[in-house]
């Protein structure tokens, strides 16, 4: 038998989404989730008091991508996107450029004049996309302790306690004083 090409032809709808998408989101998007996890969220984000922007990318009646925009929580002027998902076989097809698309449309429809996502800085693929979807990095500073650390020994128990005596010295001289 000889290899034929076919010319193949399709839609794609980009739209809100529906109760019924948890299936095919499931299937299609987050695999790694269970139907039951696709399904609350889904409900969650669909409940009437809810200001969140689900989208899908409909390729004839299965949902093949996805994205979802909520509102900052402390200024609802910004969108924060989350959960970008396209099954493999549509991303050499644009589906996610309609999403971006479709999301900034809705997000501009409810109020938002920005739109934002945080990505670690591993992702250089990931960000270098949404760097070509006009997207820019914003200078933050993320400062992290962990509060599990452990010490059984005595001596570093005291060593930690001289330090955080001078460590509040420290944080002392930094804070403004009530002197004026």
């Amino acid at each position: 038998m000889d290899n034929k090409d076919y010319d193949l032809k399709g839609t794609l709808k980009v739209r809100a989404i529906k109760e019924d998408d948890a299936n095919h989101l499931q299937t299609y998007c987050f695999p790694e989730k269970t139907n039951q996890e696709v399904v609350e969220e889904l409900h969650k984000d669909l409940s009437a008091d809810s200001q969140t922007i689900r989208l899908v990318a409909d390729s004839s009646g299965y949902a093949v991508g996805h994205i979802s925009v909520k509102p900052h929580p402390l200024d609802e002027q910004i969108g924060q996107i989350s959960d970008l998902a396209v099954s493999g076989p549509f991303r050499l097809l644009g589906v996610a450029d309609h999403l971006i698309e479709a999301a900034e449309a809705a997000a501009v429809e409810k109020g938002m004049n920005v739109l934002e996502i945080e990505l670690t800085p591993s992702e250089q693929p990931v960000i270098q996309r949404y760097k070509d979807w006009g997207f820019s990095e914003k200078p933050i500073v993320t400062l992290q302790k962990s509060l599990n650390a452990e010490t059984n020994d005595d001596a570093d128990e005291e060593t930690n306690e001289n330090d955080a005596d001078e460590s509040s010295v420290e944080q002392g001289s930094l804070l403004p004083s009530n002197d004026s």
